[in-house]
């Protein structure tokens, strides 16, 4: 596949080993200021986080919240992308709603499947994956203007994912799980509003999301059927984005010359051309064959029965090993970007089963310190000056916590 595209010599495309799983959690309490400290062991106190926001599933009839995506503040007021519900939900500062921006439906400022959101200014756009379009609307939801293309390119298609400085669009082109598997990285394009491609940002590493096992033909087959399981070893970078549309994050496992791995951290302005790299010690661990066998073994009795019926655990064990070559797990496989230009970072290995584990770097790379949160939290945004978490009660409906922190230096005192 051919990208028409520029690259900036300060972004270099990942090689093949690069690796990240994006996932979201969040843990509760928690932050130790020694600068420079690895995150790897969390040691000391964390922060003490204090609860200063809750936005329920509904008050009062309204608005009926199912499925929070994606959250944004400014100074007054917090929004709220909810698929579920078609729209952007406003709130007050203290969680009062205030109305929702947008129904379901084709029309300007109706979405059918929103994906994304963020500010551009004073301007609020919200991506929409089923329509392939952009709508702009102002802070108190009058609609604006939209930008509407998608543009086919072999098995990709390129949509609008993200607004950025001076009129341009931000995307990773959407492929599917069959060509991905079969791909080293994606570019990060920089379009203008006719969707012609203007520049390339970065690349994103795909890696292997999938694993297949092909099976004979069954009663009633003719040909052969092909069954897949996500890979657990795959190699996607961590993408983060600045909720204000003025830097993308990416972060990508690199190997030294010494064979040790660690995370480059590349912050890349959506504006230019400019990038600034940090390397930050979380490198990969490597995975024996007897660990992959396990883990074939683990999830085999939760695959459905059409799946276990035709493969057997042994066989799904040896499609792992037989489609890497050198399997590892990341340390960490999450990441959230906050305004200010601080990322956290999941650590992947925790303590305790019953917490999730995020370390906080500045924007030079200097380990802040690290949080804990329960493992039902999500963790959604760091916006506003806060941290915000969705965590759902034993019928499902979701509660949006919005959390205030310390400072590093203030929790290093």
């Amino acid at each position: 596949m051919q990208w028409q595209a520029s690259r900036s010599a300060a972004v270099r495309r990942p090689a093949p080993f690069w690796r990240g799983l994006l996932g979201f959690a969040l843990g509760i309490l928690t932050f130790e200021g020694v600068a420079g400290q690895t995150p790897e062991q969390f040691a000391g106190t964390p922060l003490r986080l204090e609860r200063r926001v809750e936005i329920r599933a509904t008050e009062q009839g309204d608005p009926e919240l199912t499925a929070p995506m994606v959250l944004v503040t400014d100074s007054t007021q917090i929004y709220v992308l909810d698929p579920g519900a078609f729209g952007v939900h406003r709130f007050d500062r203290r969680g009062h709603w205030l109305g929702t921006i947008g129904t379901e439906g084709d029309g300007p400022g109706e979405f059918r499947r929103p994906t994304a959101m963020g500010w551009l200014s004073d301007t609020l756009w919200v991506a929409d994956r089923s329509l392939g379009r952009l709508s702009f609307f102002d802070r108190r939801g009058a609609f604006l203007r939209s930008v509407r293309f998608g543009i086919v390119s072999g098995s990709a298609t390129i949509m609008p994912r993200r607004a950025s400085p001076g009129r341009r669009i931000v995307s990773v082109p959407y492929v599917s799980v069959q060509s991905a598997t079969e791909m080293d990285a994606l570019p990060i394009l920089v379009l203008d509003e006719d969707g012609v491609v203007r520049d390339t940002l970065a690349w994103q590493a795909v890696g292997q999301v999938a694993v297949s096992v092909v099976t004979p033909p069954g009663d009633g087959e003719s040909v052969p059927r092909t069954m897949s399981v996500s890979h657990p070893f795959d190699r996607r970078s961590l993408l983060a984005h600045d909720p204000h549309s003025r830097w993308l994050y990416l972060g990508t496992w690199r190997t030294d010359a010494d064979d040790r791995s660690y995370l480059e951290l590349l912050r890349v302005t959506t504006e230019s051309d400019t990038a600034a790299l940090v390397q930050l010690p979380l490198g990969r661990v490597k995975v024996a064959r007897g660990d992959v066998q396990s883990y074939a073994k683990r999830i085999y009795s939760r695959l459905p029965e059409s799946f276990r019926s035709r493969v057997s655990s042994g066989e799904l064990a040896r499609a792992f090993l037989g489609q890497i070559e050198r399997p590892s797990e990341t340390t960490v496989d999450a990441m959230v970007a906050s305004e200010d230009g601080s990322v956290w970072l999941r650590r992947t290995r925790s303590r305790t089963t019953s917490l999730t584990q995020w370390a906080g770097y500045d924007q030079a790379g200097n380990f802040a310190g690290f949080l804990e949160f329960p493992v039902e939290y999500y963790f959604i945004a760091a916006s506003g000056g806060m941290l915000w978490t969705v965590d759902r009660d034993p019928l499902g409906l979701p509660t949006i916590t919005g959390w205030a922190h310390e400072s590093g230096e203030t929790a290093g005192t």
